[in-house]
């Protein structure tokens, strides 16, 4: 039993190829913000005006601007390819959903949900290993499978504060699990430890947007942690899966040894500062006319983790740093027109950014172009929004090229609150 241990701390992180995305298993996974696109209508750009001329409902900011309660849902899929293989990951779920009360054009009200990180991951040993004991040769072979995520419920508010000046808030609170099956192929069987970690935490953003003219406007994001994330990890102890259906079987016809009667209670930690975010955000953004903008984003992203904080597998790394260049280009629809064309919301966007590991001081590049489409109907603007990325991620240490492919379609319906009653 001695030897298996040693093999489960040792040997999986020797050797290990993936089977999908990267970016998945550094620290607490892949954030979405580097998916591509934060939703089907704001597509690439978060502080830009592109749900209309005025708004955009990744930005507080703007969201008194709406003439009408709009709630909004969206739903996105994503696949991830490694060049050079054959194995591709797809997956599909809800994107984003809002619901968002303007008052009198003065302030506004909002609740959302949406994914803050993804963490599904299969690693698998490239090879099969060997080591000699009892005068005899052993073959196994390592794999770590993690799934679950990071959600983030987000409450939001802004305010005019005059023509020029508006302010937003909105704050992250983070919840979530994942839950993560280290094995070993030894001897006909699967020897396992299951660990599951429970994550919370709050992060606070601001906005402040500031209209220098009639076509040129100003918009800034900062973000601070609130209270950085924590995980409660709940570690099983190692068991003998004989049937391999990944669960501590202590009933007929199975019993996985050892029997979990006859083990110790489950240990239980807390790890502390496993995400401290701090973001740098500001957004120009230029109109030549009616219905056209341009629009430049420019952010930084820093992650103050301590070592000691994160969980080692499946990477023992996580992003530090991360730099983002953003130019998207918007037309907007005419409203006044009976062409199909015309009404048309058409958002394109190009994606620059570099994230910098700590540990291995490897960079990742990432490179990627999205094309939107929006349509409005009925009198209060409902809205069918649907958005499509596609990018290209290059990993310095390996020559890995990765491919990203994501479509996301939504839809805002609106309603009118408040409506004055006539007296009968």
């Amino acid at each position: 039993m001695f030897i298996i241990k040693v093999l489960i701390s040792v040997s999986i992180a020797v050797s290990i190829c993936n089977s999908q995305g990267k970016m998945n298993a550094f620290g607490v996974g892949n954030y979405y913000h580097n998916q591509g696109a934060f939703s089907p209508i704001d597509a690439s750009s978060e502080l830009a005006p592109t749900f209309s001329k005025t708004v955009s409902l990744s930005n507080p900011s703007t969201w008194h601007n709406l003439k009408f309660t709009y709630l909004s849902l969206h739903y996105g899929g994503s696949e991830n390819r490694i060049t050079g293989t054959s194995k591709t990951i797809g997956y599909s779920g809800l994107s984003n959903a809002a619901w968002i009360l303007p008052i009198k054009s003065e302030a506004s009200l909002g609740v959302a949900i949406a994914p803050y990180t993804d963490q599904r991951v299969n690693l698998v040993n490239s090879d099969t290993s060997y080591f000699e004991a009892f005068d005899t040769s052993y073959s196994y072979l390592g794999k770590i499978d993690r799934s679950g995520g990071i959600m983030s419920l987000k409450v939001g508010a802004s305010y005019r504060v005059n023509e020029k000046v508006d302010i937003g808030i909105f704050h992250d609170i983070l919840f979530g699990s994942s839950r993560l099956n280290e094995s070993l192929e030894f001897g006909g069987s699967s020897v396992r430890k299951l660990l599951r970690v429970k994550y919370s935490g709050m992060i606070g953003n601001l906005f402040l947007g500031y209209k220098l003219n009639k076509n040129l406007q100003l918009n800034f994001k900062y973000t601070q942690t609130l209270k950085p994330l924590e995980g409660l990890v709940i570690e099983n102890s190692l068991f003998d899966d004989v049937n391999d259906n990944d669960y501590h079987d202590f009933t007929s016809p199975y019993y996985d040894f050892p029997y979990p009667d006859s083990v110790e209670s489950i240990p239980q930690y807390k790890l502390t500062d496993m995400h401290v975010p701090k973001i740098y955000k500001v957004g120009i953004n230029r109109s030549i006319n009616d219905r056209l903008a341009f629009v430049i984003e420019i952010s930084r992203f820093l992650d103050n983790v301590e070592k000691k904080s994160m969980i080692h597998v499946p990477f023992g790394d996580w992003i530090k740093e991360t730099n983002y260049t953003k130019l998207s280009a918007i037309h907007y629809p005419n409203n006044r027109s009976l062409w199909v064309y015309d009404k048309l919301l058409i958002k394109t966007s190009i994606l620059f950014s570099v994230h910098d590991l700590e540990l291995s001081k490897n960079k990742i590049h990432d490179q990627g172009i999205s094309i939107g489409f929006g349509f409005k109907f009925k009198p209060i603007g409902n809205q069918i929004n649907v958005n499509y990325y596609v990018g290209k991620r290059e990993y310095s240490n390996s020559g890995e090229e990765e491919l990203t492919k994501q479509l996301q379609v939504g839809v805002s319906i609106a309603d009118i609150w408040f409506v004055k009653r006539r007296q009968k």
